[in-house]
């Protein structure tokens, strides 16, 4: 988008940045420096108009100058720059308010609807509930694999442990591309998780020998566990019925990521064809491990389906995910702008999430089920001092868990109300995030930021 309406240059480093202002400048070109970053980390020095672009999740703005630096009072920083980009209008309403009047500010979303409009339709696509499949590289955590059971959970005698705690080599290991063995029984599984040697079979996930295999040697086994360089080969994964999908980042705590999990499998506890897919984008599987099989043993037995997915998604897989999926879930406490729910949606996929922060600008009844939040005290993300200064919006867990069965009930059956939310969320953002409805405000901001410049360099009053 930005090459529409300019000459985009990628720069290294700040010193580039004067430099090729006096260059340009002598060629008559006006330039603006696009400092992609939060308020206090943008660069002030500089003699290039300089505009921040950014977002923010809270009702707002730091205005005190902590650890005595001036820059973590956004106000100072406004005063110092030539413009700000806004992901939401919420938070550029806050900045209008925070900076000197005739600041200037604008809202603008990422213009994402043309890389995915062609999943979508301009008349929506029916619910997809037959069985289909997509192709992902990495671990993949199956729920009725794993055996669950909340007896797992419990230190057993020294005694009873030691006949479950037998060698790898003595366990048949069926070749499979998820995380599942098969052990003498789904007890000894969860009695194995509790014990501690989970994370010596966390990469047991992709065959090791030929697919035909049904045992691994040990020696083999050992070897492809202690790798750190392990290369995951595409697999086919097959999903049926209703599926909810949503990626998110375990180590963030806005995403609620726990709260989705026990509302779907308590919405859902015997149902069959529901299925939860969680693509987490966390570099690390131990940081969340743990927690993610203690949260599925302590919630078993339940029929429904929670697959993890643990890895990298090239974009030809991540928009076959999208494909299958029938709705996408967000349940934050606050939002910048959340890409993938905007993703899903220009695919015409309705979702399920709360209409705050940056999300009320493009969600609504039509094209969401939306959840119910409070208001309760925060701190800014980035103040070492933690005071409660603003808010964040605190989930109502029942209402994600209704969410979750209307949404069921409508896929499966009200398929003409299923197919208005997909028209819906596909022409809103059309209408919302394509280039050509953010390129013209865009070049129109961006020129008037460097027209004011060059008028205050010159003495000319605005």
């Amino acid at each position: 988008m930005l090459e529409r309406i300019g000459t985009v240059i990628q720069i290294q480093g700040l010193e580039e940045v004067d430099a090729l202002h006096a260059d340009f400048l002598a060629q008559g070109e006006q330039v603006v420096h696009l400092s992609v970053s939060p308020p206090h980390q943008t660069p002030l020095n500089i003699s290039c108009p300089t505009v921040c672009l950014f977002a923010w999740e809270f009702d707002s703005l730091p205005t005190l100058a902590w650890d005595a630096d001036q820059h973590n009072d956004w106000r100072y920083v406004f005063s110092k720059i030539q413009g700000a980009i806004c992901t939401s209008c919420e938070t550029a309403q806050l900045v209008s308010a925070a900076a000197q009047d005739g600041f200037p500010v604008i809202s603008l979303p990422a213009p994402i609807w043309d890389r995915y409009a062609h999943l979508g339709s301009n008349e929506g696509w029916p619910a997809l509930l037959v069985a289909r499949s997509f192709e992902f590289s990495g671990i993949v955590i199956d729920s009725p694999l794993l055996g669950l059971s909340a007896d797992g959970l419990v230190r057993k005698p020294e005694s009873d442990m030691a006949e479950i705690q037998q060698p790898l080599s003595d366990a048949p290991v069926v070749s499979s591309p998820v995380l599942a063995m098969n052990l003498k029984s789904a007890w000894q599984l969860s009695c194995a998780l509790a014990s501690g040697w989970w994370r010596e079979i966390r990469h047991i996930d992709k065959a090791i020998a030929p697919a035909s295999a049904t045992q691994v040697d040990a020696e083999a086994l050992q070897a492809t566990m202690v790798s750190q360089e392990i290369v995951y080969e595409p697999q086919h994964i097959s999903v049926r019925g209703v599926v909810y999908c949503t990626v998110l980042n375990p180590a963030d705590g806005r995403k609620n990521w726990v709260d989705i999990v026990t509302a779907f499998c308590w919405a859902f506890k015997r149902t069959e064809d529901a299925t939860l897919i969680i693509k987490m984008t966390h570099h690390d599987l131990e940081y969340y491990r743990i927690v993610l099989i203690t949260l599925l043993s302590r919630l078993a037995p339940f029929k429904c389906r929670v697959l993890v997915l643990h890895g990298f998604l090239e974009d030809v897989q991540y928009q076959a995910l999208i494909d299958v999926s029938t709705y996408y879930v967000n349940a934050s406490t606050g939002e910048g702008l959340c890409l993938p729910l905007m993703e899903f949606l220009a695919s015409g996929k309705p979702a399920i999430a709360p209409a705050h922060t940056a999300m009320a600008d493009y969600l609504n009844s039509q094209l969401a089920f939306v959840l119910r939040t409070s208001l309760e005290p925060a701190c800014w993300p980035h103040d070492p001092t933690g005071m409660l200064f603003t808010h964040k919006h605190r989930l109502d867990w029942q209402s994600l868990m209704e969410a979750f069965r209307d949404s069921y009930d409508v896929a499966l059956s009200k398929p003409n109300h299923y197919q208005c939310m997909s028209r819906a969320a596909y022409s809103h953002m059309r209408d919302f995030a394509s280039i050509s409805r953010v390129a013209g405000p865009l070049e129109s901001f961006l020129s008037d930021v460097a027209a004011r410049h060059s008028a205050a360099q010159q003495g000319v009053p605005l």
